[in-house]
């Protein structure tokens, strides 16, 4: 059993989760600060105040609390598109280079050769 647990957590995938959660619990703090500190004291000067948790509510129902976390949300999640859409642009041209580089001559005409008798046997 202890084997099977040593190749299960050495696995890649196992591995890159792991990578992949903590990487997003610490991205999750720098947008949450963004949000608190950045966004939301300028959505302040613009509305006026942004604590909709504490100034919003109905008989004692705090629809302010769901209010402000639709908005929380909506601006992390545009945060999260606009980050992986900058990483997207900046490493689409990295992988581009890599497929662009010549073939070998001799796999080229390997290629050439089964093609033609492909088309040969096609005749037949």
């Amino acid at each position: 059993m202890w084997q099977e647990f040593k190749e299960f957590i050495a696995r890649g995938n196992v591995l890159d989760l792991a990578v992949a959660v903590v990487l997003g619990g610490a991205f999750g703090k720098i947008v949450t600060s963004l949000v608190e500190n950045i966004i939301m004291p300028l959505i302040a000067l613009i509305f006026g105040d942004t604590d909709f948790a504490s100034s919003w509510s109905y008989m004692g129902i705090t629809y302010g609390v769901f209010i402000q976390s639709i908005i929380n949300f909506l601006i992390i999640a545009a945060a999260i598109f606009m980050f992986v859409k900058v990483i997207n642009n900046l490493t689409r041209n990295m992988f581009a280079d890599d497929e662009a580089e010549p073939e070998d001559e001799q796999i080229v005409l390997l290629r050439e050769i089964r093609d033609s008798l492909k088309n040969e046997n096609d005749d037949l």
